[in-house]
């Protein structure tokens, strides 16, 4: 009797000790697998953590600002992807992950371990070189030299680098009339930029002139300055009692590289007077230029002014209205046109280059009183 008690209590007592033992050995892998979640935070500031919080962060581009986060939790076995790395360089050493930001954007980065833990983190970089033009005067005559500059929100210093990472072009339009110049330009190996450039208007009218900047054929900056262009002096640029004897100027046209308004000056018996006509660093078709430019020149003062006063005709009548008209005449001209304004007397001129075969045109202008 007491041998089959003993036995039984044996019996009990073996699959009471199994049952713990399962529970112990089920209870100790629990703990094995049982991680804190994966989680990252600023690197510790006067002792104090100072954790990310909705798995976000914003940075700088460019910064000077080093960007360490301390990933905690998981397995410590970690594996991290960059889901764009033109975008946002990363290093991982002894617990500390370093983010350097290459261009703004949207980059997710995920951080697993051997356990399938998961973190993933939106880093917003923002572009601090965002594009701010300003224009030297926002007010000005026509044929002034305008100067524009070109500057960025970021106040560190900034290498072209910087910008060719950031921007593929940047461009200066002009809306009024759709031409286009080149600030930057960016190419594989090489890039060139203009933080200063300068251009003439030739036409009054308030223009809308745009900087924009470009990566991946999307604008991603742009900054906007007007600048009204007056008509108000006596001819062109000038005021006739402003007139100096032998002065030649040319004028910028950043857009057009085809030609280039020059003027010369000139004052013979107290009278000034001006001549406007076409010129270009290198003319390859001197009979087709010059021949062109009697069109542009017609044009422009056409837009400018009016339609011509006087036009010539078959018999040359021009030839007396141009005589009477004007007091310091040219020779060896023909009159093609004449207007008559407020201020001035103005002639389209033709003068047969007989060295070279061929017809030169120019606008000749002088007070009107």
């Amino acid at each position: 009797m007491y041998n089959r008690t003993l036995k039984n209590r044996m019996k009990i007592f073996g699959v009471l000790f199994l049952f713990a033992t399962c529970f112990l050995f089920f209870s100790c892998n629990k703990d094995d697998d049982d991680f804190q979640p994966i989680q990252l935070q600023y690197a510790i500031l006067n002792d104090k953590p100072n954790p990310i919080t909705n798995n976000q962060i914003s940075l700088n581009f460019p910064s000077e600002t080093k960007n360490e986060l301390i990933i905690f939790g998981g397995d410590g076995k970690y594996a991290i992807n960059n889901s764009d790395n033109t975008k946002l360089s990363i290093s991982y050493a002894d617990g500390y992950l370093t983010l350097t930001p290459l261009a703004a954007g949207n980059v997710t980065v995920t951080i697993t371990d051997t356990h399938n833990n998961f973190y993933a983190l939106a880093v917003q970089i923002i572009n601090q070189l965002e594009l701010n033009m300003s224009a030297k005067k926002e007010a000005g005559n026509i044929f002034d030299l305008m100067v524009f500059n070109l500057n960025t929100s970021y106040e560190g210093r900034i290498t072209l680098l910087d910008l060719t990472e950031t921007y593929d072009s940047i461009v200066w339009l002009c809306t009024n009339t759709s031409q286009r110049f080149r600030v930057l330009e960016s190419q594989e190996n090489s890039g060139s930029f203009t933080w200063q450039w300068s251009n003439c208007f030739f036409l009054p009218a308030v223009y809308e002139t745009c900087v924009l900047g470009y990566k991946d054929s999307q604008i991603i900056s742009s900054d906007t300055v007007y600048v009204d262009i007056a008509n108000d002096k006596d001819f062109l640029g000038f005021n006739w009692d402003d007139v100096e004897s032998k002065v030649s100027t040319g004028y910028e046209n950043i857009f057009s590289d085809e030609y280039y308004f020059v003027t010369h000056e000139n004052v013979t018996n107290n009278i000034p007077s001006i001549s406007l006509f076409l010129s270009k660093n290198y003319i390859e078709n001197e009979a087709a230029f010059f021949s062109k430019s009697k069109e542009i020149l017609l044009g422009y003062i056409n837009t400018l002014y009016s339609e011509p006063t006087y036009s010539n005709d078959e018999d040359n009548s021009l030839f007396g209205i141009y005589n009477n008209l004007f007091k310091n005449r040219k020779e060896d001209v023909t009159p093609e046109y004449i207007w008559i304004t407020s201020t001035s007397k103005i002639s389209l001129l033709k003068k047969y280059d007989i060295n070279n075969g061929f017809s030169k045109y120019e606008i000749y202008a002088e007070p009107a009183r």
